[in-house]
């Protein structure tokens, strides 16, 4: 790979862990979608992209610790090893099934943006119920080998039980680290990992995404909950609409 291409990768990664740092997501999958651009062989993108987000999630985590609410992620963690199960099913089917990953996208992408603007059922008033992060868990763990970055996936759930600005941003990265360290533990099973292939890669990629969330984390304190809750929205609208248009209906419509 050329160092211009390696330049854009570093950049996009500093620029996407800013963007996360701020707002809690939409970060990964943005750099997700560069990469695939960048990168000729698509089959070290999610990886690559998996190694990267575990070290860019796990700064964020650490940035955001006192805030992180750790009865949210032990929810969610029930459900990400038997959907990591069904995960590796999933990648040695619908993953060897080209023709089949756009109808996946459409799903997910209509999931985002339905969830986004469902109202809070009242009885719940922002209140958990015992099996959604659980339920959540399941999905991403399920997804997570085949979709990649599966933040706006998991997101809209974190802002119909209240979560806003650290508190969301700290529990939804340690859920996401969980996420890509079992996805890692996954790929280096299945021989995907090549360390030596993405060393210097991954070191610059890394440390950009480092120094990005702790950007972010600045950049926070100086957005009020209200403007959060706006962007938080605004960036899931365009997460959703990123993967239902341009993943899923722009493949079937092009062939």
């Amino acid at each position: 790979m050329g160092i211009f291409k390696i330049a854009i990768l570093i950049l996009a990664a500093l620029a996407t862990a800013t963007l996360s740092g701020m707002l809690g997501m939409a970060g990964g999958i943005l750099l997700l979608a560069i990469m695939f651009s960048v990168m000729q062989d698509h089959d070290d993108v999610i990886p690559l992209h998996g190694a990267v987000q575990l070290v860019s999630n796990g700064t964020r985590t650490f940035a955001f610790l006192p805030f992180v609410d750790y009865r949210t992620v032990g929810r969610f963690a029930l459900g990400t090893l038997p959907g990591m199960c069904v995960g590796v099913y999933l990648l040695l089917t619908i993953g060897k099934m080209p023709a089949a990953q756009p109808y996946l996208k459409i799903l997910i992408g209509a999931y985002i943006l339905i969830a986004t603007f469902l109202p809070k059922p009242k009885s719940a008033g922002g209140r958990m119920v015992w099996y959604d992060f659980p339920l959540l868990g399941f999905m991403a763990g399920a997804a997570a080998l085949i979709v990649g970055a599966t933040g706006p996936l998991i997101a809209p759930l974190f802002a119909r039980r209240d979560f806003v600005k650290e508190r969301l941003v700290a529990t939804k990265a340690m859920c996401q680290m969980i996420t890509h360290f079992e996805k890692l533990i996954v790929f280096a099973a299945l021989g995907s990992i090549e360390v030596t292939k993405f060393g210097p890669l991954l070191i610059g990629m890394s440390a950009a995404a480092i120094i990005g969330t702790f950007i972010g984390r600045k950049l926070i304190t100086h957005v009020s909950p209200e403007l959060f809750v706006k962007l938080f929205r605004a960036a899931l609208v365009l997460a959703g609409s990123k993967v239902l248009v341009w993943d899923g209906l722009r493949p079937l419509l092009t062939n």
